[in-house]
């Protein structure tokens, strides 16, 4: 069940990170779509054989601007397969120095860790970094974070889980179509790595590519990831609310 509930994780971090909402304005965050206040979309998650797995629908709730950054906070609702509640949360992310940044530590939420609920659930580590500005060929910046579960009457360290996201690499423009609409996106290419060590013991790595059709002035419109060349899941943007 351990396993489970930590392949879930990486694939939901997938589906999370590739959220992040940028829009090329010149560093005016003013006019970025998911920085605006009461907005609204919804993705939809499916796996390799196209079933729905979940749905996850954001709307911001506060937008704080000040003359060297803009600061939303978005309310997410995870949804399962049978369209149940399974989980709510709120992260932050920001417009600053020429990118959007968002907060790993913000987006995920202990609840997931179905396994691990009579334990304490810390996580800490990078922004993960979209310029404002994307061209072909370009380089984004690493991020690492890492979760570590307690025992809670001992606070004994049980399990320490580290995520790696390396090679993130800018491609071409592409043409697509997602049920929210017909765009023009940037594809993202990403490696992801996740290295858990269990009571002293390393476990066997779980590698991730993963790919992203991202379009100034909206965000991610579909992600895919892959495990050894083969699909195990996809993310689409459902639909947005303006």
């Amino acid at each position: 069940m351990k396993n489970k509930a930590l392949y879930f994780l990486m694939v939901l971090m997938v589906a999370t990170i590739a959220s992040v909402p940028v829009r090329v304005l010149a560093q005016d965050c003013s006019g970025y779509y998911m920085l605006q206040n009461n907005a609204e979309y919804e993705l939809a998650n499916y796996d390799k054989k196209d079933k729905l797995t979940g749905r996850v629908q954001y709307k911001v709730t506060s937008v704080n601007s000040s003359p060297t950054k803009t600061e939303a906070i978005l309310h997410s609702k995870v949804y399962d397969e049978d369209g149940d509640l399974a989980t709510e949360s709120d992260y932050i992310v920001t417009c600053q120095n020429g990118s959007i940044l968002i907060d790993i530590r913000s987006v995920m939420n202990p609840e997931i860790f179905a396994a691990y609920q009579n334990m304490d659930v810390k996580m800490h580590g990078d922004h993960l970094n979209y310029p404002l500005t994307l061209t072909t060929g370009q380089r984004l910046d690493d991020g690492t974070f890492t979760i570590d579960v307690l025992d809670k009457q001992s606070g004994q360290a049980l399990t320490s889980i580290v995520m790696n996201i390396t090679e993130r690499t800018v491609g071409d423009r592409e043409s697509i179509h997602v049920p929210a609409g017909a765009y023009s996106a940037f594809k993202i290419n990403q490696d992801m790595e996740m290295q858990t060590r269990a009571m002293g013991m390393n476990m066997p790595a779980t590698r991730l590519q993963t790919v992203e059709y991202f379009v100034p002035g909206v965000g991610m419109v579909r992600s895919e990831a892959y495990k050894n060349g083969r699909l195990q899941s996809y993310t689409v943007l459902n639909k947005i609310v303006k």
